[in-house]
């Protein structure tokens, strides 16, 4: 099979020659502003990206090679992201000034921040049992994300919104998904540091009797209202006003907006940030570091009134900060595929290929994983809520694991994993207001081969909508279907799960069909 990373990078190059000539005729850029437009996949971008020579029958860590060509091409796409998002910016002047080009103010401070991210990195691989790579891990979810806007000629990347009546252009989406992806995982250490500074003070008790250590990763004074308003700012939206002529009692023709502030959304990032998630520090950090954030327009006093664009370019920030949010807020559910959020949420827990875990040190892993793919399918039906039309999209993941050494306790933490997957995805999409208006249905579907010899299969497959109620299925599939019933069968799976295993009256002799019962408990 074609190597995981070479096929990302040869598909964005082809997006790159066959889709993005086609959005750039249709922003009808001057030819004299399009010859120093810089954006995301430009050709600088590509160039770099050809410098990762990866072949075919290499391994997933064949990148690890690569790490300082990843860290230039992280630093140019964030960079040329912002330039772009800001060209786009109608009041600033780039649009109509043939002189004038834009600049990504504290992209040197970022990539300073994410220069030493990357060298604490090898700390934390002592920091947690199962520390998993971060560095490559952001690059690999970003090619992810963008395989899934572009594929299909943009089909996601055309459908994909910010907020409704808000528009904005493919280009700017690509950037606002570079900005999101690259940059999702900044506050990773900062969250773990915390538990090292704990395991350093038990380690310490052995010859120090009550040991004090004096660091701590706490906030306060003016750090605390720094952080506050970046947490009130992505918790926030706008309102349309209708402004009134006091002469004629006619309506003011220009569009007039207020920001509200949504109590759910604060409380729950300043839960949070509170117990200094990675996500929302990663929010703070980019916003401290990079003046596209800073310069913000943001006021949320009833006199204070935004213009159409200031409410376009506060969604296209509040997307960036509240999506890295959100990816590890557990108390925020989704309702929409159509969002980056979303697609946060999908790629980073698709991207488990090639991810050095700290365990590899010591153990060969006796599991081989296959990612398969991310499928999206759209308006495969409509349904109608509260006398509006909903279209009905689907999101399908495919992965496999193949034990070729027999790893009895290697299958059965697998299969543990993926009923706790489920239970975590069903916290994400779970029930709540408005939840008959959720567009989408999430389905993942993972094959388990066990020892060839003896041809154990079990496929699993987790379903959630919302018109049924969530679904895990185990599919048991054998050449010897008795001996399969008796060794990994009803009682084998209730041993792994704790739960009761029903056998589904669809079984046939060709494969056994398990459900548990009170998955949700």
């Amino acid at each position: 099979m074609v190597n995981r990373d070479l096929k990302l990078l040869r598909n964005i190059e082809k997006y790159s020659e066959e889709q993005i000539p086609n959005y750039l005729d249709d922003l009808d850029i001057k030819d004299d502003k399009r010859e120093k437009f810089e954006y995301p996949l430009d050709i600088q971008v590509i160039e770099i990206l050809n410098e990762l020579k990866i072949r075919e029958d290499d391994d997933d860590f064949r990148i690890f090679y690569y790490l300082d060509t990843i860290k230039k091409a992280w630093k140019l796409i964030i960079d040329k992201s912002i330039k772009c998002l800001r060209f786009f910016d109608k009041r600033e002047p780039f649009l109509e000034n043939n002189t004038k080009h834009p600049i990504a103010y504290g992209i040197d401070e970022l990539s300073e921040y994410f220069e030493k991210y990357s060298n604490f990195e090898s700390m934390l691989y002592g920091g947690a049992k199962y520390y998993r790579d971060h560095v490559v891990h952001v690059f690999r979810v970003w090619m992810l994300g963008l395989d899934c806007l572009l594929y299909n000629s943009g089909a996601y990347l055309k459908m994909i919104e910010i907020q409704k009546d808000i528009t904005i252009n493919n280009l700017e989406k690509i950037s606002i998904w570079s900005m999101i992806a690259l940059t999702h995982d900044l506050g990773y250490p900062l969250e773990k540091s915390q538990q090292i500074i704990d395991r350093t003070k038990d380690m310490m008790k052995s010859f120090v009797a009550n040991p004090i250590l004096s660091m701590d990763l706490s906030f306060n004074g003016v750090q605390n209202s720094m952080n506050d308003f970046v947490v009130r700012f992505m918790s926030s939206k706008m309102k349309k006003v209708n402004d009134i002529c006091p002469k004629d009692n006619t309506k003011i023709k220009e569009e007039k907006y207020v920001a509200r502030l949504q109590p759910k959304y604060y409380f729950k990032f300043q839960k949070s940030l509170e117990k200094c998630k990675h996500g929302i520090l990663s929010s703070i950090i980019i916003y401290k570091l990079l003046i596209y954030f800073l310069e913000s327009d943001y006021n949320i006093n009833e006199d204070y009134y935004f213009k159409e664009e200031d409410a376009r370019q506060f969604y296209i920030r509040r997307e960036i900060l509240r999506s890295i949010a959100s990816h590890t807020c557990r108390d925020i559910y989704h309702l929409d595929m159509l969002s980056f959020a979303y697609l946060l949420i999908i790629a980073d827990d698709s991207q488990e290929w090639g991810r050095k875990r700290i365990s590899e040190l010591y153990v060969k892993d006796d599991s081989l994983y296959e990612f398969g793919n991310i499928t999206f399918k759209f308006n495969i039906k409509k349904i109608n809520v509260d006398n509006e039309d909903i279209d009905i999209h689907e999101c399908i993941i495919n992965e496999k694991f193949t034990f070729v050494d027999g790893d009895i306790s290697g299958l059965k933490v697998t299969l543990k994993s993926l009923d706790l997957q489920s239970k975590s995805y069903k916290e994400l999409f779970r029930d709540g207001q408005e939840t008959a208006k959720r567009n989408f249905i999430f389905r993942k579907q993972c094959e388990i081969i066990y020892d060839k010899d003896r041809a154990i299969t079990y496929i699993i497959e987790f379903k959630i909508s919302n018109e049924e109620k969530s679904r895990f299925a185990i599919k048991l599939k054998s050449s010897d279907m008795k001996q399969a019933r008796k060794n990994f069968g009803q009682q084998f799976l209730e041993n792994i799960y704790k739960h009761k295993v029903i056998e589904s009256d669809k079984s046939s002799g060709d494969e056994i069909i398990y459900e548990l019962e009170d998955n949700d408990d």
